[in-house]
């Protein structure tokens, strides 16, 4: 026996789709409205008020770009004009563009306003941009007042933001991803050669605290800092004297890795050279005598009221870094030079520090569609500078050294 609902069951079905009709939303997009005036602005078929950082409209900048504006008035009001303002990085792309309309919004009728496509391609503001990666972003301001009121002005704007080129690592493959990505990695890179520096400066700072002489030191890490004071008729070097300096300074922390007259590799805990045979305090005479020679080229190396380095000391004598150490402590026992200080790169560090923080923005717009300003990049780079000036000086304070030298 075939069976069918009841006539009653049919007709409370029909009744409750008829009963939710009016509960569906009479308009799928969203609308901006501010009591007044409510319009609805779509892009490429998207509303604009449904469009921000974390949902941007995708596009591609050679086609057209869609838009459709509908307005709904509740009270009778002219439209006076809209415009349009483009942004990318906070940075306006051209001054706002106004486009008159001037028409008159009756109250309760909805009314297309403009249906049209802009040709992004062909607009100059676009040229360069079609090489990137990122987040555009459109603010339409509508204009209008009310007939009742028609001496004062009102503003009803909503924006939008539009993606351009590729998303997520794709992104890093553009013009500006990869100026990103460079920037990044060459701030990173300094960074880590700066932090280097530091540690060297730290060790060569703890090596040299508690001296109260050259000697006691030994020989001088190469990034100790030597200063020479302006030229007096005093400043005479005896090589007999500096002989016994530089050997005092040597035979502290003398280099045993290989025999200072042969060359041959010296052996562990060995006493002679297993080559030429010369013992250990020999081979650290030979090893003054040796420096001693390079004494009158040391005073043109670090002339009067000038900084140098240990590090660059030796290098410009061509020496060792044991040998040049070794000279350098020599001449500060003997009042030539001065040290109270050792390198350390704050600058780097610094500069370093605000190119990694600034470039912060970038990487969120790049790769996960942000809309930062111009002002949000800068804030950030300043804050990491700050930070990066703080740590810096924190670290310059544990590379602190005594004052050798002069007296």
């Amino acid at each position: 026996m075939k069976r069918t609902l009841p006539h009653l069951a049919f007709i409370l079905f029909i009744a409750g789709i008829l009963c939710m009709c009016p509960l569906a939303p009479v308009q799928a997009q969203t609308w901006t409205d501010d009591g007044t005036l409510s319009f609805l602005l779509e892009v490429n078929g998207v509303s604009a008020a449904e469009s921000n950082a974390t949902a941007p409209i995708p596009v591609n900048l050679t086609d057209d770009l869609d838009l459709e504006l509908t307005v709904q008035a509740f009270q009778n009001l002219t439209i006076h004009a809209m415009t349009f303002v483009i942004e990318y990085m906070g940075i306006p792309l051209s001054p706002p563009q106004e486009q008159a309309v001037n028409t008159a919004i009756p109250t309760g009728v909805p009314i297309e306003l403009v249906n049209s496509s802009i040709p992004l391609g062909s607009m100059p503001e676009f040229e360069v941009l079609s090489l990137l990666s990122g987040t555009i972003r459109f603010e339409v301001t509508v204009i209008y007042s009310l007939l009742s009121n028609p001496g004062t002005n009102i503003s009803l704007a909503e924006d939008f933001v539009l993606q351009i080129g590729a998303t997520g690592p794709a992104a890093i493959m553009s013009v500006n991803g990869l100026i990103t990505l460079g920037f990044t990695v060459m701030a990173v890179f300094s960074l880590l050669m700066a932090l280097d520096e530091f540690q060297q400066g730290i060790l060569a700072a703890r090596k040299m605290r508690g001296a109260a002489r050259g000697s006691d030191v030994g020989i001088f890490p190469a990034a100790v800092v030597l200063r020479r004071r302006p030229k007096t008729d005093g400043e005479l070097i005896s090589k007999d004297d500096l002989v016994r300096r530089v050997s005092d300074a040597a035979g502290r922390s003398w280099d045993h890795g290989r025999c200072p007259k042969c060359g041959k590799k010296w052996k562990k805990d060995a006493v002679v050279c297993s080559k030429c045979g010369i013992d250990e305090t020999t081979a650290v005479k030979f090893f003054s005598e040796d420096i001693a020679e390079y004494a009158p080229r040391a005073m043109k190396v670090v002339k009067p009221k000038s900084k140098v380095t240990v590090g660059s000391f030796s290098k410009k004598l061509k020496l060792k870094p044991a040998k040049g150490g070794a000279l350098a402590a020599a001449l500060t026992d003997m009042g030539i030079f001065q040290t109270r200080s050792v390198k350390v790169p704050l600058m780097k560090v610094a500069l370093a520090g605000m190119t990694i923080a600034g470039f912060y923005w970038s990487w969120l717009q790049i790769l996960s569609g942000a809309t930062p300003s111009l002002l949000d990049s800068l804030l950030y780079a300043a804050a990491g500078l700050v930070i990066s000036v703080v740590v810096a000086y924190f670290m310059n304070f544990m590379a602190r050294v005594p004052k050798l030298g002069y007296d």
